[in-house]
């Protein structure tokens, strides 16, 4: 189903707007993005509140580490409390999954959903092939650790220093693996991912900061 609407879009791209498989790809990330804007919003505004109470949050864990009930209460009472939702940074990423899984099933069988990939090229990759170009897998990891870097919460422990590190990798790794074109989504859905946090954090988060505290004064 999810795979059949991919190739009508695509398809839509490629033979209404005349441009290759490629772009095509490009504009799919851009109209998921657009689609997605709401949840990515509400996953930075989540990750800013995180950030914000992480101090009270280690007093929390400090109070009452070996109570790990009245712990896990008072931070859901912290939660609750100043409206963070600690799961909501997933939301956006959990969506894309089924969108990522289409694509490849697209690239993979393009002839099932009547797409003619004979010259599927962009940049001089075959977005068909896999296993063969270790400069998108390395953008891939690079921009995924840019990504981590903006999106931290908190100061850096060993365990998110060692998260950051390795997700990267792991990300460049799958790319190389996966089919070209889907590597491309998905190194072009990072890109834009970086973007658009700075345009929410600057014309979002920021300027709603700024007004609440015009408003205190």
């Amino acid at each position: 189903m999810i795979s059949s609407i991919m190739a009508s879009i695509l398809t839509f791209f490629h033979e209404t707007l005349g441009v290759g498989w490629g772009m095509a790809i490009i504009f799919l990330t851009i109209l998921v993005k657009v689609v997605l804007f709401p949840f990515s919003l509400s996953q930075i505004r989540s990750m800013e509140g995180m950030k914000k109470i992480q101090p009270e949050l280690k007093k929390i864990q400090e109070k009452y580490k070996n109570n790990p009930e009245e712990q896990q209460r008072k931070m859901m009472e912290l939660y609750q409390k100043n409206k963070v939702n600690p799961l909501g940074g997933c939301l956006p990423l959990l969506l894309q999954l089924p969108i990522l899984l289409a694509l490849f099933g697209v690239l993979r069988a393009p002839e099932n959903y009547n797409l003619d990939f004979t010259n599927a090229y962009f940049l001089t990759m075959d977005l068909t092939k896999s296993h063969s170009y270790w400069l998108l897998a390395v953008i891939s990891g690079a921009t995924s650790f840019l990504q981590q870097k903006m999106t931290m919460v908190g100061s850096a422990d060993s365990s998110q220093t060692t998260f950051m590190y390795f997700m990267p990798i792991f990300m460049g790794y799958i790319t190389y693996t996966l089919k070209a074109g889907v590597g491309l989504y998905w190194v072009a859905s990072t890109v834009l991912g970086i973007i658009q946090q700075w345009v929410i954090m600057k014309f979002f988060i920021q300027n709603q900061s700024d007004s609440v505290v015009r408003q205190e004064n």
